[in-house]
């Protein structure tokens, strides 16, 4: 039991952060349910949240930005669907970049098309930022907050804590990876 705490504790920051670089509500979420349960600090979890959410989505942006054409050249069946939300991003252009993120499944997706467009790199910066601040605060706050709600229905569960929070960050992991491994594979819906 003592090895499991000692591993949450020792590579629970770098689970989230890895996990926020794609998409990663599961995982902050569940971070939020550890930091109610003592294995890591509130006031760490945010922070790494939002950094990896940030550098994730400037790292799609500017592969959309140096290599997004080439990518959509080779889905032609990508581009109905790429025009309108080009379409879209005349009109309500800062709201798409601040809440792409929340965007479930497009979150990779959506900053690659940005970084096609003539949005500036600084514009871009800004509202993923103003974006991440809130979307780790939400989720981190969830975890946080679901975590006391299942406190009270199960009671003492002390003895089984340290497994149960390493195996629903694992899982968080797991479903993060298999999502983002589908939504590469999977050729967009026109």
């Amino acid at each position: 039991m003592d090895f499991l705490i000692s591993l949450i504790q020792s590579y629970g920051y770098a689970i989230v952060f890895a996990g926020t670089l794609l998409e990663g509500e599961t995982v902050v979420a569940l971070a939020g349910f550890a930091a109610h349960q003592g294995y890591l600090q509130l006031e760490i979890i945010i922070p790494i949240a939002i950094c990896g959410a940030v550098i994730g989505d400037q790292v799609f942006f500017y592969l959309g930005r140096y290599k997004g054409k080439g990518m959509i050249a080779k889905h032609p069946e990508w581009q109905p669907r790429i025009e309108k939300i080009h379409t879209w991003m005349e009109r309500h252009q800062n709201l798409l970049i601040f809440g792409s993120r929340f965007l479930y499944g497009f979150r990779a997706i959506t900053p690659i098309i940005l970084g096609t467009s003539k949005v500036s790199g600084v514009r871009f910066l800004i509202l993923n930022v103003l974006g991440a601040i809130v979307w780790a605060f939400l989720f981190v706050s969830v975890g946080y907050f679901f975590g006391d709600t299942l406190s009270l229905f199960l009671g003492n569960i002390k003895k089984f804590e340290g497994v149960l929070v390493l195996v629903i960050i694992a899982g968080g992991a797991v479903v993060q990876i298999l999502s983002w491994r589908r939504a590469r594979r999977k050729p967009t819906p026109v």
